[in-house]
């Protein structure tokens, strides 16, 4: 009976000893590293730069990627002789390993854009971007694989937003020549990329509801890295068997997605967030990061706010008041999407604040319109997102809406009354005046001034400025 009991015991130890064996030897353990939207945000990449060294230290399949929107937000980079340049330095400095094409990767122009990809020590992707024999942007790539210590391959597919009006949203100008497909179209043409690596990720910068969107219609991906809607998902969201992720923005946070496979197959995946700001540095980029800070021209005070302007309502009214005082119009729009700061707080304002607040260099176009074209021109920057989009100088409107559907617009004069009807002149900028498919922007004239120069004028000329509790547009629910 000992004996039995003796033989039984070491069957035991051998099946146990032989699984872990067999464990150690079969398990995979991938950790990518990922941030989205930073939109030329600089101070946190000698936080990024410790947290990558030490995983990297730690683990052996560590990747870092970027899901795109690396430019226009912060003067330091957006203004820099070679504008975007220092995000370039920085990345290749962690260093990033792939990023796809955002939006905002356009608004430097394409020259620009075919720079610093050029500059960058790693790959750009789009598989929807489509140049043609006169295109300034040079082809992007649509795919790239990784491989791991243990053969493990990684697929790696970019897709990037396309508006309504055919275009990501970036102005129209700078993206001559390109023709931009419907990802939702385009990506079925990538079913059989899933057969060709052990995992299929998609780098998408759609936007979380068209993440989710892609996930139940084209079921194709393990993991969506996402971007655009700057969402912040703490622990990554399963749906129809794909891991959808996204780190928020302005490289507040870093994602850490950790797969485990055992003989190449996914057996558990999750996502965390690590907040950058709690994190320890690298000296050497910090002192780089201090040295372009170091900007006495984008830190020169042009005047003072006597009330914080916070939100849209108050800021876009400011920049409404710019457009109409320089350019003499009757009405000035501003679209929210330009309005890139929450707030200019109480106290001195100071150059750099005026290119975060416009950092595209709009410029401005008139037009005569009569009281309909009005009407339209809310309208349809209303139905870009079934929400009021706009602030505005010279009027007020009142928007009536039924379930989130504009019904009425009421158009009234700065005291309260009723619009009268005749011509006014009215400015854009040029991004709506590109972007917004209607027939009569067509007969505008560019007045070839830049947003931020106006803005800068104007809070020198009507400091201090107070804009507290200021509000234009109405919404009414019925």
């Amino acid at each position: 009976m000992k004996q039995l009991k003796k033989t039984i015991s070491v069957f035991i130890i051998t099946i146990i000893f032989t699984s872990v064996l067999f464990s150690q030897k079969d398990t995979t353990q991938i950790i990518i590293l990922h941030t989205n939207d930073m939109h030329a945000k600089i101070d946190n990449f000698d936080k990024l730069a410790y947290v990558v060294k030490t995983y990297k230290e730690k683990y052996e399949n560590v990747w870092l990627f970027s899901a795109g929107d690396l430019f226009t937000g912060n003067p330091i980079v957006d203004q820099y002789k070679d504008p975007g340049y220092p995000m370039i330095q920085f990345m290749n400095m962690m260093p990033y390993d792939i990023s796809c094409i955002g939006n905002h990767e356009f608004d430097y122009g394409q020259a620009k854009l075919n720079e610093r990809i050029k500059q960058a020590k790693f790959p750009f992707l789009s598989a929807n971007i489509e140049v043609k024999s006169n295109t300034v942007l040079k082809q992007p790539i649509d795919y790239y694989k990784f491989t791991a210590k243990d053969s493990t391959t990684i697929g790696v597919l970019g897709l990037l937003q396309v508006g309504k009006n055919g275009y990501p949203d970036s102005s129209p100008l700078k993206m001559r020549n390109i023709t931009f497909h419907n990802p939702f179209e385009y990506v079925k043409k990538y079913k059989s990329y899933k057969d060709s690596s052990d995992i299929f990720i998609c780098l998408s910068h759609l936007g979380y509801e068209d993440d989710i969107k892609l996930a139940e219609e084209f079921p194709y991906f393990d993991v969506i890295v996402g971007a655009h809607s700057h969402t912040t998902l703490k622990e990554g969201v399963h749906k129809n068997r794909t891991f959808i992720l996204q780190a928020g923005s302005y490289l507040k946070y870093c994602g850490v997605l950790t797969l485990k496979l055992v003989n190449h197959k996914i057996i558990s995946e999750k996502d965390s967030l690590i907040n950058l700001y709690k994190q320890n540095s690298v000296p050497e980029i910090t002192k780089i990061i201090e040295e372009y800070n170091n900007n006495p021209v984008l830190n020169t005070v042009i005047g003072k706010a006597e009330k914080a302007l916070t939100g849209k309502d108050e800021l876009g009214s400011m920049m409404t008041d710019a457009m109409r005082d320089t350019l003499h119009v009757d009405i000035a729009f501003q679209n929210n999407g330009g309005i890139r700061v929450h707030e200019i707080p109480k106290g001195n304002i100071l150059l750099k604040q005026v290119f975060e607040l416009s950092p595209f260099g709009n410029t401005f176009v008139t037009y005569k319109m009569c009281p309909v074209q009005i009407k339209k021109l809310i309208t349809y920057a209303y139905e870009i997102h079934n929400n009021s989009t706009l602030q505005v100088s010279g009027i007020q409107i009142e928007l009536v809406t039924e379930n989130d559907k504009l019904k009425k617009i009421i158009l009234k004069d700065e005291k309260g009354n009723k619009l009268p009807f005749r011509k006014y002149t009215v400015a854009i900028n040029d991004y709506m005046a590109n972007a917004y498919s209607l027939k009569f922007l067509k007969k505008g004239k560019n007045t070839g001034l830049i947003d931020a120069k106006i803005t800068t004028d104007f809070i020198k000329k009507h400091s201090p400025l107070n804009y507290e509790g200021i509000k234009r547009i109405f919404i009414t629910k019925i």
